[in-house]
């Protein structure tokens, strides 16, 4: 016989020997663990009350879950199951006692209910604690605005036609009437822009504070979009116009025109005539600490972004009528 032979045939013996081990090893602890599950044993466990059958307008408002503590005894065999199903306890909340603001749960009114939760070799021995108060509220429906958060900055010459704009303009929310009375708007996640040179159109986050998240929301996030051009001055001179002048005074003013310079896109910048402005003077206005008369810009074009009065004083002289 050679020495591989020898090695070969003392190789399978060695492992012939190590899978005997195992086996016995498996076998023990198998023995172990049902001798174990077969002895009887007392635990407490947490179950989370799941609400059921509430009325199609209220919701319970508890910002956290509701558990019981629920100490059984029984076999281990029959106890393995509760560790491993997840811990609720479903309650037919239109069997409970309520008040204004809260169903009621008890231990004596639900005993009954736990103990057929569990199966009939189960003992149910305490139950912890004896009352619970689940706060409801009436379920609202309310349309809310949305406001669009956005810092941009534009490339030189560029600028918004109009403001920015989501679709939809407001969402719809439903949750608790007490909750949503004091929300008047809802705004989009911070958007940074920079250097914008064309039209916006991107979709945002709502920014739905953490202690609204139990709220159903119709959207949870907006198209926002935006028109841009580039954007030119130009300057026109429009007529002054007095108001108010009593009838038997007169009042010579200069100048009798005055320049407005105005902002607005390319687009709009060839049809933007002097008698789109109106620039007026009260006369009602004038004290005897003033000594100018103050127009004011009080008309100015849609597709005009800004204007402004290049003069902000007027000197006058008034005289009688009737002289």
């Amino acid at each position: 016989m050679t020495n591989k032979t020898k090695n070969i045939k003392l190789k399978s013996a060695k492992e012939k020997r190590l899978n005997v081990f195992v086996l016995f090893l498996v076998l023990s602890f198998i023995i172990s663990l049902l001798v174990k599950l077969s002895n009887t044993y007392t635990q407490t466990l947490s179950f989370q009350l799941v609400p059921t059958q509430l009325k199609s307008n209220e919701l319970i408002v508890s910002e956290e879950p509701q558990t019981i503590n629920v100490t059984i005894s029984g076999r281990g065999f029959e106890l393995l199951k509760y560790y491993i199903e997840k811990p609720i306890i479903n309650v037919d909340f239109s069997q409970l006692r309520k008040n204004n603001n809260n169903y009621i749960w008890s231990e004596r009114s639900q005993l009954d209910k736990i103990i057929n939760h569990f199966d009939s070799k189960i003992v149910v021995k305490s139950i912890t604690p004896d009352t619970l108060f689940f706060p409801f509220d009436s379920q609202f429906i309310k349309k809310i605005p949305v406001k669009v958060l956005v810092n941009p900055t534009f490339a030189v010459g560029f600028d918004l036609i109009d403001k920015f704009r989501s679709a939809p303009d407001s969402i719809t929310m439903i949750g608790p009437e007490s909750m949503l009375k004091s929300i008047a708007f809802v705004s989009t996640k911070k958007i940074e822009l920079s250097e914008i040179n064309s039209d916006i159109n991107m979709l945002a986050e709502l920014n739905i504070p953490s202690n609204l998240s139990q709220l159903k929301l119709s959207h949870q996030s907006v198209s926002v979009t935006a028109k841009v051009d580039k954007f030119t001055e130009g300057l026109v001179n429009v007529p002054v116009t007095i108001i108010n002048i009593p009838e038997d005074l007169s009042i010579n003013f200069f100048p009798k025109e005055i320049s407005v310079i105005f902002y607005s896109s390319l687009d709009a910048y060839n049809s933007i005539d002097k008698t789109d402005f109106t620039v007026e003077c009260d006369f009602n206005l004038l004290t005897t600490d003033n000594n100018y008369l103050n127009p004011v810009l009080v008309k100015q074009p849609l597709n005009v972004k800004t204007a402004k009065l290049k003069i902000t004083q007027l000197e006058f002289i008034i005289t009688s009528n009737d002289e």
